[in-house]
């Protein structure tokens, strides 16, 4: 009976030294993690103000752009549409109203 008790006081001893490496292994990644993460943080600060910039250039030139080449291009577009039905129109009052 004596062999069965220093057995289990190991095994207890084992399970508690076991369990508190475990512990200590948790709380050093549990660190590390946040370590990682106030990193990024720090790092991701940066690129966000750039992709903010850059999405402001974006918009700016698609407002430049829309101004400036599509609004006189749509324009065109609807005289030239307006034209072709005014020819049509003409056309068709010249024939005698016959298509």
């Amino acid at each position: 009976m004596e062999w069965l008790g220093a057995t289990r006081d190991v095994v207890i001893i084992m399970v508690a030294l076991t369990s508190l490496a475990a512990n200590i292994a948790l709380i050093i990644f549990a660190w590390r993690l946040w370590i990682l993460v106030k990193s990024l943080k720090d790092e991701m600060a940066p690129i966000l103000a750039s992709v903010r910039r850059t999405s402001e250039t974006v918009r700016g030139t698609s407002t430049i752009v829309g101004d400036a080449v599509i609004r006189p291009v749509a324009r065109l577009a609807g005289l030239a549409a307006a034209a072709q039905s005014m020819v049509s129109s003409l056309l068709t009052i010249a024939r005698g109203g016959i298509r």
